[in-house]
């Protein structure tokens, strides 16, 4: 009995310990391995290093957005891991509507990452209209390819599957992907109707097509010469794997059929999705973009290509560059989902017009131009090559695109810019016309990534000799005496759009904005040189009576003012109804480069200013910060003005001193007046030569002027001002507090930047 007894209680020992033990071994094989080497706190770190005006993008849930989180789309079963659910979160509004869906794979490598990388961009994109599906698929640590393929071939089926459930359009379901996430979706798009690329997946009798693809950075091909060497020589150098062969199987000669299989560029079909590309600077990760837009032009497919000028291949993840890539996004989502008809195209080359570098074609562009407005609208698009012109005149409906390589180049002959009512230093007068002119074209666009090119340089000789004419004879100059087209000038387009273009070498200004309201400058290189020959007065953006104005993320380098607040000078000008005020102006993200003269300028054309914001910006020059002209002929308000988050070498901080340019009272016994006030600099580390300077006209005021948290690594510890309502709190220079000193009347011409920039100009 006891020896039954204890067989008895061996055996119910042994079989407690063996479901124990099958217990933990069920449930270890649920626990899929993950890497979790790609997330948004390590990449935050590492872009920051070089980019410190990157800002990263955090989830909100805007207001009439409604979550569902980790919903189940598909169970695959007796994985390794045992049956394993997939997940999806849904953004949308919160409203009974249907709208377009949009699912969104991440990146990492297609071994790392997961689907809360794309929440930021779900979240932003769904408050505009869509139902957005941020999907977790199978990576390496769990299944190589195909298998994420499959997954995302599968939740396009269950999200048409259950569209009445969601809301959604069955007949308007996109994909969008960043990085490795944007091969898949690329990969999705083209494959439409490929029972090879199908999968084994639920809802086997719901269609996997889809009607757009949005491909952030990511690769169309793994099969090209660089992908193919790269990846061999990475294997060589360190004994492993790179993450593409893993993914594949193995190297090229390995696995070649999956290397193949996974090439969106070799399975384009007639049933292909439209395909949207928003591209960094970086190369390597356009590898097949343009080839397959190629094939996609000979069958007749839509595409677009942008670029995001930023060596920053995650820029989805910050701030200012997820702002250009959702609303990119959205523009190519409404084109496809929301509007009637696709805009016309119409390719320059396709018009009698021919790449030559020499010939002055103005006519036959123009002709271009006019047609597409005859033909109720459509986008002048510029292929690769330089196309010489005069000044070109875009019509209500059109917008112009230049492609890759694509350079329009301006004439050197002043005849060939019109003469014509414009607008120029604050004076509505007759003036030649710009190189690219837009009048009352509400909409109006100009996408790169090609160049615009002023070809200023005989314009630039002609200045400069000029001013020394002038000189040696000891007469006054103007900066109008030599006639000098502008590159690009805008008068009263509301919602215009300038993205991801190089507008550089302009004659005179290069952007000039008159009258356009709630206007976007977005991601653009904007250059003037300073050698071997100067490009005077080529200031960067000018904003002349503008209203709600973004620009972000644009490197600034022109041989004067970066973003430049203009409106209107003189004693009357304030009463003028030509004139007009400036309000409501972001700045953020931008770069200003060496050549500046000021970073944010206020004048000298300027009479009213309000709520004026640079943040989150990088500085490399020798110039001031905020530079605020105040001119003794006009009267003059800037007001709630703030400088926030901003990096890198500068000059002064702030320059507020009399600009005495021109001066005029006209005729009158006036005696105008400014006032500054509500201005605040906050959260500011620098190498500068010093504060800087606020000395502006005697009778001049200013009010509630704070200047909060700086550093300052500086060649000067003296702060000249003249203003007692000026507070400096938590301010360091070289770690200790600043001396704060007035300037006289005699001082200040000394202490201007353009006045000691002309002295060395005429030194050299």
């Amino acid at each position: 009995m006891n020896q039954m007894s204890y067989i008895m209680r061996f055996l119910s020992r042994f079989l407690a310990l063996t479901l124990f033990c099958s217990f933990f071994v069920e449930s270890k094989a649920f626990d899929v391995p993950r890497d979790t080497s790609f997330t948004t706190y390590s990449t935050n770190i590492k872009v920051r290093k070089k980019h410190p005006e990157a800002v990263l993008a955090k989830p909100f849930l805007p207001e009439g957005v409604k979550e569902y989180r980790d919903v189940v789309y598909s169970t695959v079963r007796k994985t390794r891991f045992g049956d394993r659910d997939l997940h999806v979160d849904i953004f949308r509004p919160d409203d009974k509507r249907t709208y377009p869906a949009l699912i969104m794979i991440h990146g990492g490598g297609w071994n790392s990452g997961d689907k809360s990388l794309q929440v930021p961009m779900a979240q932003r994109i769904a408050a505009k209209g869509y139902v957005t599906i941020p999907v977790e698929y199978r990576l390496i640590p769990e299944a190589l390819y195909p298998a994420g393929l499959h997954d995302i071939k599968t939740v396009v089926r269950w999200a048409r599957a259950n569209a009445s459930k969601y809301g959604i359009d069955p007949d308007k379901i996109a994909v969008s992907g960043c990085s490795a996430g944007a091969q898949l979706a690329t990969l999705v798009g083209v494959t439409n109707g490929s029972k090879r690329h199908e999968g084994k997946g639920e809802w086997k009798n719901v269609s996997s097509e889809v009607q757009a693809v949005v491909n952030m950075d990511g690769i169309a091909t793994f099969v090209s010469e660089y992908n193919i060497a790269d990846a061999r020589d990475r294997y060589n150098k360190k004994g492993e794997l790179p993450v593409n062969a893993r993914w594949l199987g193995g190297l090229y000669e390995d696995s070649p059929e999956n290397w193949k299989e996974a090439s969106a560029l070799l399975w384009v079909t007639s049933k292909s999705a439209p395909v949207c590309f928003i591209s960094s600077g970086l190369p390597r990760y356009s590898d097949g973009r343009d080839s397959l837009v190629e094939i996609f032009d000979s069958i007749g497919i839509y595409s677009e290509r942008h670029r995001i000028p930023v060596d920053v291949h995650p820029f989805w993840f910050f701030h200012p560059w997820i702002d250009t890539t959702v609303d990119r996004a959205v523009c190519f989502l409404d084109r496809m989902f929301k509007s009637e008809v696709v805009k016309r195209r119409y390719r320059l080359t396709d018009h009698g017009v021919v790449n030559d570098s020499t010939v002055v074609q103005t006519t036959l562009i123009q002709s271009v131009i006019d047609k597409a407005e005859a033909d109720g609208g459509g986008e002048i698009v510029v292929p690769r090559g330089t196309f010489l012109t005069g000044a070109l005149f875009f019509k209500p409906g059109t917008k112009l695109s230049l492609e890759e390589g694509a350079v329009i180049k301006g004439s050197d002959d002043i005849s060939d810019y019109p003469l014509l009512p414009s607008r120029m230093e604050g004076r509505s007068i007759y003036y030649h016309a710009a190189l690219i002119n837009a009048y009352q074209v509400d909409g109006f666009e100009i996408s790169g990534p090609g160049t615009i090119d002023g070809n200023g340089h005989r314009f630039w000789v002609q200045f400069w000799e000029n001013v020394e004419k002038a000189r040696k004879e000891n007469r006054k100059w103007t900066n109008l005496e030599v006639r000098r087209p502008r590159l690009l000038f805008l008068w009263g387009c509301d919602n215009a759009r300038i993205s991801g273009v190089r507008l550089v070498n302009s004659a005179f200004w290069t952007s000039h904005f008159y009258m356009c309201d709630d206007l976007l400058v977005e991601n653009c290189e904007v250059q003037a040189p300073v050698e071997p020959v100067r490009a005077p007065s080529s200031d960067a953006i000018d904003l002349d009576g503008c209203h709600r104005v973004v620009v972000r993320g644009c490197y600034l380098n022109c041989d004067d003012d970066g973003v430049c607040l203009k409106g209107g000078k003189g004693v009357f000008a304030h009463k003028s109804p030509e004139n007009y005020s400036v309000t409501d102006v972001l700045v953020e993200g931008c770069v200003f480069g060496p050549n500046l003269h000021g970073t944010l300028t206020l004048g000298s054309e300027c009479f009213f200013a309000d709520n004026i914001v640079l943040r989150n910006c990088r500085l490399d020059n020798d110039c001031a910060l905020l530079r605020l002209k105040m001119r003794p002929d006009t009267y003059q308000t800037y007001g709630n003005i703030r400088v926030e988050n901003v990096t890198g070498r500068c000059g002064a901080l702030i320059e507020a001193l009399p600009w005495k340019q021109f001066f005029t009272l006209e005729g009158t016994d006036a005696h105008p007046v400014g006032v500054i006030r509500n201005v605040t600099l906050k959260d500011l580390e620098l190498k500068c030569k010093g504060l800087g300077v606020i000395a502006a006209n005697p009778d001049d005021t200013v009010e509630n002027f704070l200047i909060e948290n700086v550093r300052l690594k500086a060649d000067s510890d003296i702060f000249r001002c003249n203003y007692s309502q000026v507070t400096l709190k938590n301010v360091l220079v070289n770690g200790k507090k600043p001396k704060i000193l007035p300037a006289d009347e005699k001082m200040k011409d000394s202490l201007n930047f353009d006045a000691v920039d002309l002295d060395k100009n005429n030194e050299k």
